[in-house]
């Protein structure tokens, strides 16, 4: 069953639900953009990784690590707290000040000839919007795709968050975006200004020149997310979205979806 909205689903912003719906929106566009790409090229769901440092006393390791030890039942093994390094003889212990931190998803399109990356597809989330942390690590993550004179796709499906930095004049005020900077151009990029009323564009992806861009269904992306992912019966219609929407929209919306439910 598709969204009831026309473009992005505004109830689908909500936390509980976006990291679910950021992933498997990664691998839906990798398989579109892979069905219409020419022969030698290719799309992968890759994953940043943000070099933290810690002061002394303040690691904390959340994420999942490269490789684990599990026993036959399945359950990981875990070594008492008393034992740890104390168990293991070496001659001296260091303390090491860096801890990777697995970022967001991202697509990317190779040259399968020379293996060589040609563009990069983002789709926003929480973390890419923010004043400092991750937010810093991806604003200088998207200057060294432009530098490195990649085509980039920017795609922000979320209203709320610190948008990435473009230049004077602003563009158009909207809800969502699309940007799409290619070095030929580049500083100018293409820009789509999204309301949450407007259905979602097709999305032009370049590729080497002379090479024509090809054009990816987001919303039949989206269509396939939100129905693999039942949103529709995990989603609460009946209240407002976790980021409320002005009055004229609410009406709007609870004009919209008065007639789903008839």
């Amino acid at each position: 069953m598709p969204s009831p909205f026309p473009g992005m689903d505004p109830y689908i912003e909500d936390p509980f639900c976006w990291s679910d719906f950021h992933a498997t929106t990664m691998v839906a566009m990798r398989e579109a953009v892979n069905g219409i790409l020419p022969k030698n090229y290719v799309a992968a769901v890759e994953r940043h990784v943000w070099i933290e440092e810690h002061e002394p006393g303040e690691i904390s390791v959340l994420d999942f690590p490269d490789v684990q030890v599990t026993d036959r039942a399945g359950e990981v093994e875990k070594e008492p707290a008393a034992t740890g390094l104390l168990s293991i003889s070496a001659p001296a212990i260091a303390t090491l000040p860096l801890v990777k931190k697995p970022g967001n998803r991202y697509l990317r399109i190779v040259d399968r000839h020379d293996r060589r990356v040609v563009t990069v597809i983002e789709l926003l989330s929480p973390s890419n919007k923010t004043v400092g942390g991750d937010g810093v690590a991806y604003r200088a993550k998207r200057s060294d795709y432009l530098a490195a004179g990649l085509n980039l796709v920017e795609i922000d499906l979320l209203r709320s968050g610190v948008r990435p930095p473009l230049e004077e004049p602003p563009p158009p005020p909207s809800d969502y975006y699309i940007l799409v900077s290619t070095p030929a151009s580049y500083p100018k990029v293409a820009y789509w200004p999204v309301s949450v009323r407007d259905p979602l564009p097709m999305v032009p992806i370049p590729l080497d020149p002379p090479e024509q861009p090809v054009f990816l269904n987001l919303r039949a992306c989206l269509d396939r997310v939100y129905d693999g992912g039942r949103y529709f019966d995990e989603v609460d219609y009946s209240k407002p979205p976790y980021l409320p929407l002005n009055e004229t929209n609410t009406e709007w919306a609870r004009a919209l979806l008065a007639n789903r439910a008839n």
